[in-house]
């Protein structure tokens, strides 16, 4: 019966406030182009000014390999742990 009812409100609340969940799902980024283009609709409670980075410029890339673990490196230690002795 609660499951039951909880789906029912959960269904009346989206059918009724479906504006309201779009348009905070906006301002809080979960739901804007992930290119950047709509950054400017950001508009979280508590944060003033936000700066926007650049995602793909702050990643650090490990293309280069240098991160990469070598096969047979000497410096990497494999740990086994026993599960059923914790």
């Amino acid at each position: 019966m609660t499951t039951h009812t909880v789906g029912k409100a959960f269904y009346q609340f989206h059918e009724e406030k479906s504006a309201l969940i779009r348009t905070s799902f906006r301002k809080v980024g979960l739901s804007l182009p992930i290119d950047g283009s709509s950054d400017h609709e950001l508009d979280i409670k508590g944060f003033e000014n936000l700066e926007i980075g650049n995602w793909e410029e702050d990643l650090e890339s490990l293309d280069d390999g240098d991160d990469v673990p070598i096969e047979g490196d000497e410096e990497i230690e494999l740990v086994a742990v026993d599960i059923e002795e914790q």
